[in-house]
């Protein structure tokens, strides 16, 4: 295992050119992949394919990357909160692998076969908590199969700490759910259903080594599946705590971060081919 973490400074490389950037980057590659492949890329949507945090613009260069990527055979998986049909169809329109993750690792897809990990429905939880802590469900729990979502105030997006306490307080007092921010809406969601769970189960079924695997996220929903794979790596603006988790934290903001390091990745499969 590679231990430290490459944390590349922006104002270092917008200084010296991109060109460092991308070779840090291939650097990290070469020595944990050792000219071997990656054996898959399993990527977030939300602040990592969109062209900044909270937009829900997606940034189509970013996809063309994403589609090169493929041309390797590399299994390119889209590892989400957003609800099961949000990411069956993203997934079918942008051309990626027909193998994803929903809502927050409480849905799988492989192919055509559907799997719900969660076993009880959260909508009374979700009624409660929308009295109890005063939030805004969100329209999109009309389409998800498991996990629910709220909106939080807007005053309370720019307090951290504040988002944190109501984190900890819908925990406290239903302590079988996380109830987890990720700068678009908060989550509730099974204990026991997570990205990496998720990930591991689509692993053992098509044969993937995540020791040799990618995964790229900005929020603290990514963190356990960054630390389940080989090369953990997360955008310029992501939450504080996936930063410290990660092999990678790159410079720049949501796709604009991603991009270069697609570019990378995909500037040492040619070098290694």
């Amino acid at each position: 295992m590679i231990e430290n973490i490459f944390y590349l400074s922006r104002s270092k490389y917008r200084s010296c050119g991109d060109l460092k950037l991308t070779s840090s980057i291939e650097l990290l590659l070469a020595q944990y992949l050792i000219k071997a492949k990656p054996s898959a890329l399993f990527i977030d949507i939300d602040g990592v394919i969109t062209i900044e945090r909270g937009s829900y613009i997606i940034d189509l260069e970013t996809v063309d990357l994403l589609r090169r990527l493929m041309s390797y055979e590399i299994p390119v998986c889209l590892v989400s909160g957003n609800a099961y049909p949000t990411v069956l169809t993203l997934q079918r329109y942008l051309g990626l692998s027909s193998v994803f993750v929903a809502e927050n690792g409480c849905v799988i897809q492989i192919n055509k076969e559907l799997t719900k990990l969660c076993r009880e429905n959260l909508d009374e939880i979700a009624d409660e908590i929308e009295k109890i802590f005063s939030l805004r469900k969100s329209l999109s729990n009309l389409f998800r199969l498991c996990d629910r979502a709220f909106h939080i105030p807007e005053a309370m997006k720019a307090d951290r700490e504040g988002v944190r306490r109501l984190e900890r307080a819908i925990m406290e007092k239903y302590p079988y759910i996380n109830a987890l921010y990720t700068g678009y809406v908060l989550h509730i969601y099974p204990k026991y259903c997570s990205k990496s769970n998720a990930i591991k189960i689509i692993a053992e079924k098509m044969g993937i080594e995540l020791e040799k695997a990618i995964a790229i996220g900005d929020s603290i929903t990514d963190i356990d599946m960054i630390k389940s794979v080989g090369i953990g790596v997360v955008v310029g603006d992501a939450d504080d705590e996936a930063k410290k988790e990660a092999k990678m934290v790159l410079p720049y903001k949501a796709s604009q971060s991603t991009k270069y390091f697609l570019i990378a990745l995909l500037n040492y499969l040619t070098r290694a081919s």
